[in-house]
């Protein structure tokens, strides 16, 4: 079989994400979803070649470290003005000289990009669409539905124009999407008729899947055995509709509340709990990886009442823990939650409807929720990316 090998491409600088948070620049670009998949690549396809190359804002030179086999090249960018629209010409020129070098030693260089609705996901598709392309969909919003989505951006209407009628040229040069809702798959069959889509998300580790009961994970955390305990777990931030979720508590004063994550409106939703004399809410910071799996595990329901979203990891982490959902109806959150089945999905911005499934949820008993978070396991996944890799 030829050669091959893969460049994982992020769209953005990781360094937006430092803010609030004690992970380093790197922990942060290893932890990302393209680096993930490129270690589940090594793991289970060892002999495949990955790269993984991120755009960086705080950086003037490249700079590059290796981590579990893989080399990370990171690239100063040119323009960074916002989250998103980050732009590095000596990224796109080492990309050249790669398609070069793979045509002439004759290997199978796959260009594999996350989030095409970007700056950077746009100028690949164009500058190199001849080439094995595959675009990840992170749950982003194409130009004029992110412009209907924002009043406060209307100002920028003819940026949003121009870049519409961008991706509306160039997306059909990118062979394979893995979109995350079937409002992005309707979008991209119009602009990209002979590509090949499909609904893949991100993976989870099998270490979620190990069994622990509610009863051992409340002793393990000092939480009461009779009491009726809902989880968030996520960052904090507006559009994941904490506020929202807060209020909601108001109208479910038996049940208790415990929010995981941190992030730029931390301390403004603490605010926020206190102005509205709200007791039930607790906040408990950043937990990360195995340390989850405790408080996932005794939590009667996850909650996420995200106004965006893609399709959730913790979401898929509660599941393989057979915790029951609450989440709200967009993007591919109806893809994974049915209701009755592995929860409820409920509109979006509404406190009561929220209210409303929880005190549904509540009552549930002995529902076999973990066999619906097997499809989400990352091997499943990995073996079908690379078979995408082998055949495109």
């Amino acid at each position: 079989m030829k050669k091959i090998k893969i460049i994982l491409i992020a769209h953005a600088s990781m360094s937006f994400f430092l803010e609030g948070s004690d992970k380093t620049l790197e922990k942060f670009i290893i932890d990302d979803w393209f680096s993930l998949v490129a270690q589940q690549i090594k793991k289970f396809h060892p002999g495949i070649e990955v790269e993984c190359w991120i755009p960086e804002r705080s950086f003037k030179e490249k700079k590059e470290f290796t981590y579990k086999g893989i080399k990370y090249r990171q690239f100063p960018t040119t323009i960074s003005p916002v989250y998103g629209l980050d732009f590095s010409v000596s990224l796109l020129k080492e990309l050249k000289k790669e398609v070069k070098k793979s045509k002439r030693e004759g290997y199978k260089l796959i260009i594999h990009f996350h989030e095409y609705h970007s700056l950077h996901g746009l100028a690949i598709a164009s500058l190199f669409g001849k080439e094995d392309i595959i675009g990840q969909h992170h749950g982003g919003s194409w130009p004029f539905k992110h412009l209907k989505e924002s009043k406060k951006k209307r100002w920028f209407f003819p940026f949003f124009a121009l870049s519409q009628f961008w991706e509306n040229r160039v997306l059909k040069n990118i062979k394979l999407f893995y979109a995350l809702s079937p409002q992005e798959i309707d979008y991209l069959k119009k602009r990209a008729k002979n590509s090949k889509i499909r609904f893949q998300t991100m993976g989870i580790d099998d270490f979620y899947f190990s069994p622990m009961k509610k009863e051992a994970a409340r002793k393990k955390l000092g939480w009461p055995l009779d009491k009726k305990i809902v989880v968030n777990l996520g960052r904090m931030t507006h559009i994941k509709g904490i506020k929202y979720l807060i209020d909601a508590m108001k109208e479910l004063p038996e049940v208790d509340l415990k929010v995981i994550g941190y992030g730029p409106q931390l301390e403004e939703f603490k605010e926020y709990t206190k102005s509205k004399k709200i007791k039930n809410v607790e906040f408990l910071g950043a937990i990360f990886g195995k340390n989850k799996l405790p408080y996932l595990s005794a939590a009667d329901a996850f909650i996420l009442p995200s106004s965006r979203e893609g399709a959730s990891v913790s979401v898929m982490e509660a599941l393989a823990r057979n915790v029951p959902i609450v989440t709200t109806d967009i993007a591919g959150m109806p893809l994974m939650i049915k209701d009755e089945k592995e929860g409820y999905v409920v509109p979006q911005r509404n406190s009561s409807e929220i209210a409303k499934a929880v005190k549904k949820i509540l009552k549930w008993e002995n529902r076999n929720i973990k066999k619906s978070a097997e499809q989400y396991k990352w091997k499943r996944i990995v073996d079908e990316t690379v078979k995408d890799y082998e055949e495109i």
